[in-house]
């Protein structure tokens, strides 16, 4: 089975600003795949860049078989793409319900309601969190909103910039066990991190970005057994670690 979404050669960027060079990357259906590399490697770009969100100088960018350069964003997410940024992703004066709702616009009421309650069990601490406002969660609790709106669309493709941004320990474990929990759903996740060492214990494979390159790609396990790769680019110091 081909890949749900490929770019080849792609270069891109910011008005005349390359960030991109050359950036191929396949990512699997079904797979959940890491994006790592050091600040200003061009992650963050690579996943707007899918999503219609940057210049495009070059390349491709096929999404099941079909090409996505030159379309806009909102053509992009009704092919089945969800982006989750990592800023600015639910609207914090309104409730954790009424954010939800706000994705589910498009359905009849039965059918909103349906999915709504189907959230509630999927996200169960936003079912109890429902009537708060956005801005009144924790870190870890609005990104769990964020993370279910992107899912009330039922894309075949998530894309998350830094999801564990700025999150305690328990929340980055518990957000990326909902993320394992999405992809054995069906979903395929593409996901940009930081955090590679806790990403690696749950994704299936990785790709790192040096100043808007591909360097290194292989599954989550080949990743952390090459110890230059973890050491020059990854920045754990070497420290060998175990996929659970």
């Amino acid at each position: 089975m081909p890949p749900i979404l490929t770019t080849t050669s792609l270069s891109a960027g910011y008005g005349k600003l390359h960030i991109l060079h050359d950036v191929s990357v396949a990512v699997e259906r079904g797979q959940f795949l890491a994006i790592l590399g050091p600040n200003g490697s061009g992650k963050s770009t690579l996943l707007k860049s899918v999503f219609g969100l940057t210049t495009h100088f070059g390349g491709d960018i096929q999404f099941q078989g079909a090409s996505l350069v030159g379309k806009a964003t909102e053509q992009i997410g009704g092919l089945g793409i969800a982006y989750v940024p990592q800023r600015e992703n639910v609207f914090a004066s309104m409730s954790v319900r009424e954010n939800l709702l706000l994705a589910l616009r498009h359905l009849r009421h039965a059918e909103a309601e349906q999915s709504l309650a189907t959230a509630y069990e999927l996200f169960p601490i936003l079912a109890e969190r429902s009537r708060q406002r956005a801005s009144q969660l924790s870190g870890g609790e609005r990104q769990m909103l964020a993370i279910a709106i992107g899912w009330l669309s039922r894309p075949s493709l998530m894309l998350l910039d830094e999801p564990s941004a700025g999150l305690s320990p328990l929340f980055v474990t518990e957000v990326f066990r909902t993320l394992r929990q999405l992809c054995e759903q069906g979903i395929t996740l593409v996901v940009v991190e930081q955090n590679a060492r806790s990403l690696l214990r749950w994704c299936d494979a990785a790709y790192i970005l040096r100043e808007g390159r591909v360097v290194f790609r292989g599954t989550a396990a080949e990743t952390l057994a090459d110890e230059e790769t973890v050491k020059g680019y990854l920045g754990m110091g070497g420290v060998p670690l175990t996929i659970p």
